[in-house]
């Protein structure tokens, strides 16, 4: 009874409340992680320097490149396992988390390796200014030698939500968030060891969060309990999760080595600028935070739904997280940018800095609501089992169009402004081609057709 009351009911009652009840936690959680995040920054810039702050933030999309593969498989883990608890089938459940504790393990220490080894080649790839390399190299180092705590806190933490608890990794996260703050501020201002002990506050926070999770997977006594002997990959459920991780990966790579050309065209313009979108992008994770956390919610909702026969419940699911993205983007994308220079100015006073920093939030901000049909029907989609389509929109619209663009365009006219306007005009077709799929494409025959198997089985009873 006890996880029972820690999860929330997403297959009966109102959609509205169980939407919002388990995004809360998530938005908590995003707000957390951007919390910490941002003040990797802030103790970099105000205490190190304005180099250190473009070699921390210039590290960002890099490093989601190297583990974005392993996050497609969360993702898939977390999709068979809602699908198999929306039915009710403890044993499937229990083999999925088992599988997925084995795939953290292992592309733990495989993306650690990896890392380590390409970090310096990916950065010179990525144009990055002969000041930062060395700084930047030293973060992205030390960040992988410990990317066995996320992968393992991540997959924990998605076991959970698979089952509608979205509360206890809001708790560790807050206790993680904690101890990385106080621990940026002992390294950095302390001990002085600058990007380094950022880093490593990082892998400490994160190893923390980790053992929490784990710890509380093996107390509880739900079908989802963990146990460390029967960690091992069971092939029938690696299948189920490899169809949809591997599309999930390849989408998350695909987006990741977009953002690593947007990054390498910004360190064209030099430091400044490096920083200026540093600072912007950390502001950005939070206009971002509500509609991450409705998006995650639209997966875990849809797969138990699926999984329990009810397809009309996900299309009513579909349109009040769509309301909800909406709203929140609206609202906090354009306070940010009313907000602009304030709010970039936390992080530096640097004027160079906080011209490129504002002229970011600006765009961004401003236009963050057409990107909120992209994340809340691939989050649909994905929760149904099918992640060939979202990655091949994501291919298509988030890494050959904003190639091309920027290949074609900055050629003709080096302007900031021209590499900004890639995220918005790349979201607006994104979102039109997830408009067009969701109410024209196959995904939803197979779940309609349980659906009505499941009704016509009841009435017969």
């Amino acid at each position: 009874m006890r996880g029972k009351a820690r999860t929330v009911n997403l297959i009966e009652g109102s959609i509205w409340k169980g939407l919002i009840l388990f995004s809360l936690p998530l938005m908590a959680s995003n707000l957390f992680q951007q919390f910490y995040n941002t003040m990797d920054s802030l103790v970099v810039g105000q205490f190190v320097g304005s180099t250190a702050l473009a070699a921390v933030g210039s590290t960002g999309s890099l490093s989601f490149l190297v583990i974005g593969f392993f996050m497609g498989f969360g993702t898939g883990s977390g999709v068979i396992i809602a699908q198999h608890y929306g039915a009710k089938e403890p044993e499937e459940v229990s083999k999925s988390v088992h599988t997925a504790m084995a795939l953290a393990i292992f592309f733990g220490i495989v993306l650690g390796v990896i890392g380590i080894l390409i970090a310096p080649g990916l950065l010179k790839l990525m144009n990055t200014p002969d000041d930062v390399m060395d700084q930047a190299v030293l973060y992205l180092r030390i960040y992988f030698g410990g990317v066995i705590t996320l992968t393992v806190y991540n997959i924990g933490s998605g076991i959970m939500r698979a089952v509608g608890d979205s509360k206890r990794p809001l708790y560790y996260l807050v206790i993680s968030g904690i101890t990385n703050v106080v621990l940026n501020l002992i390294f950095v201002i302390v001990f002085h060891l600058g990007v380094a002990g950022v880093a490593l506050a990082t892998i400490a926070s994160q190893l923390l969060s980790s053992i929490l999770v784990v710890r509380d997977l093996m107390r509880t006594q739900e079908s989802y309990r963990l146990e460390l002997r029967k960690i091992r990959f069971h092939k029938e459920i690696l299948i189920k999760i490899a169809k949809i991780g591997i599309p999930a990966g390849v989408q998350s790579m695909v987006i990741s080595l977009s953002n690593i050309v947007i990054q390498s065209k910004i360190n064209i313009f030099g430091s400044d600028a490096m920083a200026g979108q540093a600072a912007a992008q950390r502001i950005d994770g939070f206009v971002y935070m509500p509609l991450n956390a409705f998006s995650l919610a639209m997966t875990t909702f849809t797969a138990q739904n699926l999984g329990a026969g009810k397809f009309d419940r996900v299309h009513r699911g579909t349109k009040t997280a769509m309301l909800l993205g909406l709203v929140s983007t609206i609202v906090l994308g354009w306070s940010a940018a009313l907000l602009a220079r304030p709010l970039v100015g936390l992080f530096t006073d640097k004027e160079e800095v906080l011209y490129y920093g504002i002229r970011s939030v600006l765009v961004l901000g401003g236009t963050y609501f057409t990107f909120v049909f992209n994340d809340i029907l691939a989050g649909v989609i994905r929760g149904a089992g099918n992640a060939v389509v979202p990655m091949t929109i994501s291919i298509f619209n988030m890494c050959i169009v904003r190639i091309l663009w920027l290949t074609i365009i900055l050629s003709i006219w080096k302007n900031y402004y021209l590499v900004l306007v890639c995220y918005p005009m790349t979201w607006t077709l994104s979102s039109l081609c997830y408009i067009i799929y969701y109410f024209k494409g196959k995904w939803r025959e197979p779940w309609k057709q349980k659906e009505a198997e499941l009704m016509a089985a009841e009435k017969e009873a």
